[in-house]
């Protein structure tokens, strides 16, 4: 017997005897965690994942719904998280709308709609992500609501950024001027801003990436990245100058940044990180996805190359990339 198949087995037997919630919630991720590592092992699994839909704790249930995505054929998964989302527990209907969103397809834009109407807000703002993603603005005030949730703000950002919608800006302005808003917030939205074509975001992202003696910017990366990402105007020589310096811990958002920025400049400074002896993998892992996202096949030949010399942590997490983007 395998480690992975002890590991099951003793997640079974936590849930048939564990009388503690969280220790059983425990179990229920694992379970979900050895599916989503290897899809090979799906068919020694679907009697857990059974187990899994039918236990009476209802978080057992949810771990169940988010782990169909792991065990189920793609052409399946839509129309069982969408059965889902008529359960009468809203932590499984929850679960259901957010797996359903992150999905980004089409044909599935009925059923967000209608998780829109839900009576629990956590659900309509997963489906309001969902259809930001879609490009589709019927969720957007759901999505503008979702600025004033502590736990949400920062995704309901990023799905604003994605909708891409000018009449979000007010109310991203008033959350960028708020009196003590969290500056990794306050970033985000300013790269709402800066999308939404509105100078002051672009401006604040770009004297956020200033490297300080002090570290009082935690949110720097953020900002360095963001501004590849939204291509806030002068970002390429900043970026390229922090690419390019040893010291500036920073390297690998400015790999990342310049690739969102897509700018053929950049290939010879990503190349040279990639290359560049002694750097830390996380670096030159930094590099290949730049090299990737610039889109360039010079670039992405050169990562095709290397793929086989980093780690197999690293590997996989390049090779997911790839297939995202062929």
């Amino acid at each position: 017997m395998t480690d992975w198949r002890a590991e099951r087995d003793r997640a079974l037997l936590a849930l048939e005897r564990e009388k503690h919630p969280g220790a059983r919630v425990e179990a229920a991720e694992l379970l979900f965690h050895l599916a989503a590592e290897d899809a090979s092992r799906a068919p020694e699994l679907s009697d857990a994942f059974s187990r899994l839909l039918a236990d009476k704790q209802v978080a057992v249930r949810r771990t169940g719904v988010g782990m169909a995505t792991a065990m189920l054929p793609a052409d399946e998964v839509p129309g069982f998280l969408v059965a889902r989302l008529a359960d009468e527990e809203s932590l499984v209907r929850l679960e259901a709308a957010g797996r359903l969103a992150d999905l980004a397809r089409p044909d599935c834009r009925g059923a967000l709609a209608q998780a829109l109407e839900d009576p629990v807000f956590e659900v309509r703002f997963e489906a309001a992500r969902g259809m930001a993603t879609l490009k589709h603005p019927a969720g957007l005030d759901v999505l503008v609501e979702g600025l004033e949730e502590d736990l949400l703000r920062f995704r309901a950002l990023g799905a604003l950024a994605e909708l891409g919608e000018a009449r979000a800006l007010p109310a991203v302005r008033r959350l960028f001027h708020r009196w003590l808003l969290p500056a990794f917030d306050r970033t985000q939205a300013a790269g709402v801003l800066a999308k939404l074509g509105d100078p002051e975001g672009a401006a604040w992202l770009l004297k956020r990436t200033e490297r300080r003696r002090f570290n009082w910017a935690q949110d720097r990366a953020l900002a360095v990245e963001l501004c590849g990402e939204v291509k806030v105007p002068g970002s390429l020589e900043r970026l390229q100058a922090i690419v390019s310096d040893p010291k500036d811990d920073c390297r690998g958002a400015a790999a990342r940044g310049l690739g969102r920025l897509g700018e053929p400049k950049a290939l010879p400074w990503l190349l040279a990180l990639l290359d560049e002896p002694g750097v830390p993998e996380d670096y030159r892992l930094d590099a290949a996805e730049g090299l990737w996202l610039l889109g360039i096949p010079e670039g992405r030949d050169r990562v095709r190359a290397v793929l086989p010399v980093f780690s197999p942590e690293a590997r996989a997490e390049l090779s997911e990339l790839i297939q995202e983007m062929p």
